[in-house]
């Protein structure tokens, strides 16, 4: 179906005739204008020939200042009454019934060309309208609603994934979508198919099983990285090494001096009685000793001297350890003036030392103590101005121990762990 030049009455239009679609056979050919061939508007009967023609197309062929002659029989046009509006061919051609110009669009009607202008007013097919959210577009009447609920850009609508409420052109822009809370992310690491909503992401990965993590003993020196899913076997295989690892890691850690304070030093002398410091371990899970200060002296250094000795004590490890114990104990009386010139010997213990010394206890404190008769003595403890020395100050000493195990072996790292 052709269309016309003019879009609202198809009777004003300035040229040419109807060429609208007829809903039954094709009009007569007593209808058809004989210059443009359409159904004739406003017809026009010529009175040399009696043939019909529209009036604009007559109007047209005057106009063009050639001779105004019938295209049909070629007479002249020129004299007056040479045409008249002729009313019954005009009834015949109005009573025509045609479908709606916008039947391609979904308009259903038909009528006859009279009624036609009446029903163009108010198709719903026919006039366009602003959209109503304020998009821009012109859309035909019938489809506003359509437009409005599923085509406009303005159109509010719920996020699929947060349900915020926005205009759909927000919720799917980057700017929503880039920010959205609960939009799905791959995750990012290789083998892991998931998609987990942005909030979750951070607390997926670290539960990831495809995600690349360090070893569970990174802190004690086991260097090794593998997938999560992965760690369980390699800790099994690899606890010994982490056993060991962890051991020394806490050796390093854990402060090896012990400091003693001796109260009440001229009592402990005049009394002829032995002090004893709180029991110390040489490490965690270590071997377990004291440090055993005679103030007026023993054997060699009685009346003389301060003696120092060592002596080991039954420990809550010693399954664990290695006998006899070997290594070497500091024992240091501390200056109390200044951090120099503190009185400093070695307690050795070694193959050549006796075993008394240096055997498992069986229970409590060893009575064999190993060490010096003659550590210190008495006059040496008092203030010595020229090398600004001062041991024993408001009837204090202090001593400073410290623990070098030489061992082959100082642990069983399979048991260590459980002990700690």
């Amino acid at each position: 179906m052709a269309s016309l030049a003019c879009s609202s009455s198809y009777d004003s239009c300035q040229y040419g005739g109807y060429s609208f679609k007829f809903v039954d056979d094709d009009p007569p050919n007593e209808y058809l204008c004989h210059i443009c061939t359409l159904v004739a508007r406003d017809p026009q009967q010529v009175s040399c020939c009696s043939n019909i023609y529209c009036k604009s197309c007559l109007d047209t062929l005057k106009e063009k200042g050639q001779r105004f002659i019938c295209p049909t029989c070629r007479s002249s046009l020129k004299r007056k009454y040479m045409y008249f509006k002729d009313g019954r061919v005009e009834r015949g051609i109005k009573s025509l019934k045609v479908y709606c110009t916008n039947t391609d669009s979904g308009c259903q009607w038909t009528g006859t060309i009279k009624d036609i202008d009446t029903h163009l007013n108010s198709c719903t097919y026919h006039e366009l309208v602003p959209c109503t959210n304020g998009c821009g577009e012109m859309i035909r009447r019938s489809k506003l609603e359509t437009h409005l609920t599923d085509n406009c850009p303005k159109r509010i609508v719920n996020c699929q994934y947060c349900k915020r409420r926005a205009t759909h052109q927000l919720i799917t822009s980057c700017s929503h979508l880039d920010e959205c809370p609960d939009l799905p992310i791959q995750c990012s690491n290789e083998g892991c198919d998931e998609k987990i909503p942005r909030r979750s992401l951070a607390s997926h990965e670290e539960t990831c099983p495809k995600a690349i993590v360090p070893c569970e003993y990174n802190t004690v020196g086991c260097h090794k990285v593998m997938r999560r899913e992965e760690q369980e076997k390699h800790n099994e295989e690899a606890i010994k090494q982490h056993l060991k690892a962890a051991v020394k890691k806490i050796e390093v850690l854990l402060p090896t001096n012990q400091l003693f304070k001796l109260n009440e030093y001229t009592e402990l002398k005049e009394e002829e009685e032995d002090w004893y410091s709180p029991n110390f371990h040489t490490s965690p899970g270590g071997y377990k000793m004291s440090l055993n200060v005679v103030a007026n002296g023993d054997g060699d250094g009685e009346g003389t001297h301060v003696s120092c000795f060592i002596n080991l004590e039954a420990g809550e490890y010693d399954d664990l350890l290695e006998w006899p114990f070997q290594g070497e104990v500091t024992i240091e009386l501390l200056n109390q003036l200044e951090d120099k010139n503190h009185k400093k010997d070695i307690v050795t213990y070694n193959e050549s030392t006796d075993d008394e010394y240096k055997h498992r206890v069986s229970g409590g404190r060893s009575t064999a103590g190993l060490g010096f008769m003659q550590f210190i003595s008495h006059e040496e403890l008092e203030h010595n101005p020229a090398t600004n020395c001062q041991y024993l100050k408001d009837d204090s000493l202090y001593f400073r121990v410290s623990v070098k195990v030489t061992s082959t072996s100082k642990t069983k790292p399979w048991l260590v762990r459980s002990a700690i």
